[in-house]
């Protein structure tokens, strides 16, 4: 039931991401080279105000997803998280103008050229919506709802992707010209309609739940589990943005433009891993509670496995195609950001990597360890930033600077998080960290990756069709020697074949719906 949960989280998730990069693409070719810069605008911007949003949560949504997997009152908790979210909503409100009405008023610090007033004030609506939005979302991951969380979460481009394409055409014939504050704010807006679309279908899904008074005791309950993770979400925050934000302020909203670009097109790659997180977070709470430890070593083992089977045969086609699919997934304006997507498709590795050891370590009630691993990396991270971004950085010589450093920095940081994850794994559960399926999934990936070598250096031109046959043989030849290493079992066909069943799947999707 995990696995069929993920896919379905998959499967959603890419629709959605698939549904933005049909936006991006429009963008980057009907407004070509104007693309870097205008999505430099909206990256910008939104990393501002994203810096506050911290304040909108604090770590009571994962506190809200360990109550309820403990068996706590469902309408108690509802109630509980709801009045502290419109609490924490109106707070990071209070302190985004404050913030600006200091800077403005008396600092006389205005924007860089990587943004626009009128954009940033855009998308603090945004994430006004998107902070309320987790009240049902974070409900229903809690509850293992998995078809209702992703409804939510798909309304958003459902609704905001045409508006978005809409805008880009009729704005084509102006913004080849020049870049206008009136058509990047109409952009920016197709985010607010797209957000509040799905905050109304989340709090509909979840109209007939159970909603209780708040009590003191609930509240201190949440607040002691959310403690530990109030300084690590904003650590975390400001690690996420700062890149963004520093980007701008050392270069250009083209250079932003280049960064944030990237990040959308890799969030297709982590969606697998985010998928695994969602359900093994709540999973692994339940295990924990109900002493099922060898089910979570299981578990651990089977999702490792898993993971490094199908993030291997991804990370090895963006390596070795780099230039071709950002080309034909964007166009050619973003080629200077091809070692950006290469150095961060070995971030989502990693990231994919750590996943189950996060989700335990939260799971089992430890999220002191948790937040400890990730003030580390994430201070890590924002030193490294300092260090690499700027003009005159660090690795500047070795032409490591700007997006480029930015992304050095987070991969860096990242790699440093998942040794500190596997090292307390390791001590708490004692569950073997390398197994010899890795060196398997290697060797394929190295016989992969010489067969694109050899279609590179025998086909330079590469068009969209082409690149889809490449990769298609690559995965059979990925696949055909795990299975001939009997890393790839007939157990593993099935299994993939029984995950992907429409029947099945339907099955599942009715009986969540009926529940």
């Amino acid at each position: 039931m995990i696995a069929r949960k993920s896919l379905l989280i998959v499967t959603s998730q890419f629709l959605t991401r698939f549904l933005g990069w049909i936006g991006l693409v429009v963008l980057t070719k009907l407004w070509g080279s104007s693309a870097p810069e205008a999505l430099g605008i909206i990256g910008f911007a939104m990393a501002f105000v994203a810096l506050f949003t911290f304040v909108g949560d604090l770590g009571f949504s994962s506190a809200h997803v360990k109550r309820i997997s403990e068996g706590k009152d469902l309408g108690e908790c509802i109630g509980t998280f709801l009045s502290i979210k419109l609490l924490l909503t109106f707070l990071m409100i209070a302190i985004i103008g404050l913030t600006l009405l200091i800077s403005e008023t008396f600092l006389n610090i205005t924007f860089y050229d990587s943004t626009l007033s009128v954009v940033v004030l855009v998308f603090i609506y945004y994430y006004i919506f998107s902070n309320m939005s987790q009240v049902p979302i974070t409900t229903f991951q809690a509850t293992r709802e998995i078809v209702k969380r992703q409804i939510c979460l798909i309304t958003e481009n459902i609704v905001k992707v045409p508006l978005f394409i809409a805008v880009v055409i009729v704005g084509a014939g102006v913004v080849s010209v020049s870049i206008s504050e009136q058509w990047i704010s109409l952009l920016s807006l197709t985010y607010v309609v797209g957000i509040f679309s799905s905050v109304f279908i989340g709090f509909w899904l979840i109209r007939n739940y159970p909603i209780s008074r708040p009590t003191k005791k609930m509240f201190k309950s949440y607040f002691v589990f959310a403690i530990p993770v109030m300084t690590l979400s904003l650590v975390n925050t400001f690690s996420i943005n700062i890149d963004k934000i520093m980007i701008g302020y050392f270069w250009t909203s083209i250079e932003v433009g280049y960064y944030f670009t990237i990040q959308q097109v890799l969030q297709i790659i982590l969606i697998f891993s985010s998928a695994i997180g969602i359900v093994l977070f709540p999973t692994f709470s339940k295990y924990h509670s109900d002493r099922k430890f060898i089910k979570i070593k299981q578990t651990i083992a089977l999702s490792m496995r898993y993971i490094s089977m199908i993030m291997i045969p991804i990370l090895v086609t963006i390596v070795m195609l780099t230039e071709p699919i950002i080309s034909i997934m964007l166009n050619d304006a973003f080629l200077p950001a091809s070692l950006v997507l290469t150095t961060l498709t070995f971030l989502a590795f990693f990231s994919a990597l750590g996943t189950p050891f996060n989700s335990l370590i939260v799971g089992m009630d430890k999220p002191v360890i948790a937040a400890k691993i990730g003030i580390v990396m994430c201070t890590i991270n924002i030193v490294l930033n300092f260090l690499f971004i700027p003009k005159e950085g660090l690795l500047s010589s070795f032409g490591i600077s700007g997006a480029l450093g930015a992304a050095f920095a987070t991969t860096i940081s990242c790699v440093i998080g998942f040794l500190g994850f596997c090292f307390v794994i390791k001590r708490l559960t004692g569950v073997v960290i390398l197994h010899k399926y890795f060196v398997y999934h290697i060797v394929a990936g190295l016989v992969m990756g010489t067969f694109f070598y050899v279609v590179r250096i025998n086909n330079p031109i590469i068009v969209w069709y082409t690149l889809l046959i490449y990769i298609g043989m690559g995965l059979f030849i990925y696949f055909g020697v795990l299975y001939l290493l009997k890393e790839f079992k007939d157990k593993d066909l099935h299994f993939f074949l029984d995950l992907c069943h429409p029947k099945e799947m339907f099955k599942y999707i009715s009986k969540e719906f009926k529940k």
